[in-house]
């Protein structure tokens, strides 16, 4: 097979991909618009259908219904494959009739711009197109595809972290589709997230009449904020930044409650207990007397870790891109993604497959249209690659 095969097939079919990408990217599908998420899933599952995939939806009552495409492949030995997309952006409803899909240049380079053409509506259909150039090529030594498309991955997955979990422990690999960095790179690491909330509880007073009665919450906060930002640096690969404040009504009133919100990054989870404990430490003492702090956590994604078995998968990646002249570059990020769901619970994952491109989440978000044939076929190779290697008896 030439070195080029993929890149030919992935060609031949950009002028249809960007005309799929063109009809998604016009739908809204902000997370909170249920019915234009699910009209995108509706359309992904009629392509879906047309390939032969057995497909159903995941009902949800708040939020878009969660889009699930299975195909059996040709070998029972093969991997059992994981691909991962989101349909929702991050924009409001009207955005595409403000600013819809459109071809330009960007200093000479062909891009496509529009809500959510970047993260991660061309994502989505790159994996698509990589199975179908697959199957279209009767490359299906897998045992199984299944493909979940989400609709709540920009607020952190509520209601699609079980499905993906569970379609995950069923998976010998997963791929996910977010945003390529370059066209030689891929995300073998995320860091972890997890938010906190620092909530004081002081004394309201009068703050001309009686000012030594009261025992003031902002202040006591704001002793807090700084010895808690003063954490950054002290744990390897972790970051802490107090990012809301809030305290007082008036300003003729000793604030008896304040609060802050955090955001907590950390490469392992090693250094998310390190991080916690040395919060711990500095709110378990006020500074004022009179006052009380409490600590609690929020939401938490799981560190996407480093491991062997990612490594042997990122192996594989680079010499699906050797046969492209690629020198395939892993990165690390300091985002999330559903990566860190799937990667969490110890299945080797790769993520960053999308598309190049930039201004993510901005009116000006792009991708960049020349590369796309050429990182479709990575999927492709990557995709053969692992057929390849559970084949000859090898497992990840």
């Amino acid at each position: 097979m030439p070195k080029n095969f993929f890149v030919g097939r992935a060609e031949s079919v950009l002028e249809p991909f960007l005309a799929d990408l063109q009809t998604i990217v016009n739908i809204d599908s902000g997370t909170y618009l249920k019915s234009g998420v699910d009209q995108v899933g509706i359309y992904l599952q009629q392509r879906f259908q047309h390939l032969g995939f057995q497909t159903y939806f995941d009902e949800q009552p708040e939020y878009g219904n969660h889009l699930v495409a299975v195909h059996n492949g040709t070998n029972p030995r093969g991997p059992r494959l994981l691909l991962v997309g989101h349909m929702d952006t991050v924009f409001p409803d009207g955005e595409a009739m403000r600013r819809p899909f459109s071809r330009a240049h960007l200093k000479g380079v062909p891009i496509a711009k529009g809500p959510g053409v970047l993260d991660m509506k061309s994502g989505l259909l790159m994996g698509f197109y990589a199975i179908q150039l697959l199957l279209e090529s009767h490359l299906t030594d897998y045992q199984t595809v299944t493909f979940v498309c989400n609709s709540d991955e920009e607020i952190g997955s509520p209601s699609s972290r079980s499905l993906i979990s569970k379609l995950a422990r069923e998976a010998d690999a997963v791929l996910v589709f977010e945003p390529g960095r370059m066209l030689n790179r891929v995300v073998a690491a995320r860091k972890g997230i997890a938010n906190y909330r620092v909530e004081v509880q002081g004394l309201s007073s009068h703050a001309g009449v009686e000012p030594d009665k009261g025992r003031n919450a902002i202040v006591e906060l704001a002793h807090q904020v700084v010895a808690l930002q003063a954490i950054n640096g002290t744990i390897p690969g972790a970051t802490l930044n107090v990012g809301i404040i809030r305290g007082g009504e008036r300003t003729n009133i000793v604030p008896d409650y304040a609060y802050c919100e955090i955001d907590v990054r950390v490469s392992d989870r090693a250094g998310l207990a390190a991080i916690e404990a040395a919060m711990q430490q500095v709110t378990k003492q006020p500074i004022l007397d009179g006052t009380t702090i409490t600590l609690s956590t929020g939401v938490k994604n799981s560190p996407f870790e480093r491991t062997e078995s990612g490594q042997r998968l990122v192996q594989l990646v680079r010499e699906a891109g050797t046969t492209l002249g690629l020198a395939i570059e892993d990165v690390s990020s300091g985002g999330a993604s559903d990566a860190n769901t799937t990667a969490g619970l110890g299945i080797p994952t790769l993520d960053g497959l999308g598309a190049t491109g930039g201004l993510a989440h901005n009116p000006d978000e792009y991708i960049e249209i020349e590369p796309l044939p050429v990182r479709i076929a990575l999927i492709c190779g990557l995709i053969q690659r692992l057929c390849e290697y559970y084949q000859s008896g090898l497992s990840l």
